[in-house]
């Protein structure tokens, strides 16, 4: 019923599209006029036009689907197929959709339109706290930017209570990497407090950088962890209170001094990474802790930004034989006994 229900919507369709009804509506075109009329997105308004267009000179298709023979999946995966009357049912959909991809014939126009299209968007939230991506590339870049980000992925270790984050997020976490070779970036950054805000949250409110984007305490700490900081704190009425100083955090020969000490390897207990070593402060410069060799530790990229800075985990040094060890987010003791977990 579904199947020629599905029918019956393309004849439809193609009489609309004849009599060009979305130009009276004020649409650009007819998937755009669909998804407002049939209250459906407009990815499933554009399916639908393009599979009524594709199916026009295919009538065994639009006859198989009235009979309830296939389903709208179907027909859509073999629209895209010239010259075959074959329904392909010893195949999934999936199975159909490779068929029809190797069948298409790929043109030297084709060609240049994937390699002119190919873009990437990135559409920051209104307080610029999150980013959205989204975009397109041709097959060899699709190709070569996911084997990238999926071999930096595995690369990545688990979290140290044991659990492994899905494959999306660490795939978000490789294109940072990407990005930024594993080290934070080292411009100038000025951070504005509304003292009014942020006090009495401890802040997770009330704090922006100069660029915009709004801020929580968790990233906040991972900026004054080390990077060219300027703090200026604000009044109720929006007076300037203070003008923090202009500082980094670990001068560059104490962070070599710090690396060389310990074989600039990572000093996390069972890590032992030499890759993209940074200096990190086992009392957070932000709570009032020293830039003293003694309250430094060298960390890998993904202990430093990922365990401890983006996944809120407290370092600790463990009472027994002194090695670098992590309590979860929110656990300020030990298991019971008194002595640190792990």
């Amino acid at each position: 019923m579904i199947s020629r229900l599905h029918a019956i919507q393309l004849d439809e369709l193609e009489w609309l599209d004849q009599a060009q009804v979305f130009i009276g509506d004020g649409s650009r075109n007819l998937g755009e006029w669909v998804a407002a009329k049939a209250d459906v997105g407009i990815d499933t308004g554009r399916r639908l036009a393009r599979t009524m267009r594709r199916t026009q000179n295919k009538p065994w298709l639009r006859e198989s689907l009235a009979r309830g023979e296939i389903s709208f999946d179907r027909v859509e995966a073999l629209s895209r197929i010239d010259d075959s009357k074959e329904l392909l049912k010893h195949l999934d959909i999936a199975g159909v959709r490779r068929a029809a991809a190797d069948l298409i014939e790929i043109s030297h126009e084709d060609e240049a339109r994937t390699a002119a299209d190919q873009f990437l968007v990135m559409q920051p939230s209104l307080d610029e706290s999150w980013w959205k991506l989204w975009g397109g590339l041709d097959g060899v870049c699709g190709a070569a930017v996911n084997q990238a980000l999926t071999e930096n992925a595995d690369r990545l270790p688990g979290l140290p209570d044991a659990s492994q984050p899905s494959l999306g997020w660490r795939k978000a976490m490789a294109l940072y990497e990407l990005a930024t070779g594993g080290r934070s970036p080292r411009s100038h950054i000025t951070v504005f407090v509304n003292a009014e805000t942020a006090v009495p949250n401890g802040g997770p409110a009330g704090v922006r950088l100069e660029a915009g984007p709004r801020v929580g305490a968790q990233a906040l700490t991972a900026l004054l962890c080390d990077a060219v900081t300027e703090v200026t704190v604000n009044s109720a009425d929006g007076t300037p209170m203070i003008y923090g100083r202009t500082t980094r955090s670990i001068p560059p020969r104490l962070r070599r001094a710090n690396l060389a000490s310990n074989q600039g390897h990572c000093l996390a207990d069972g890590c032992d990474s030499g890759y993209r070593i940074e200096a990190h402060h086992i009392t957070p410069w932000s709570e009032g802790g020293p830039t003293d060799p003694e309250n430094l530790v060298p960390l890998c990229w993904y202990h430093h930004h990922v365990v401890v800075h983006q996944r809120g985990f407290r370092i600790y040094r463990h009472p027994e034989h002194g090695r670098i060890r992590f309590r979860r987010p929110n656990t300020s003791t030990g298991p019971p006994g008194g002595q640190p977990e792990g």
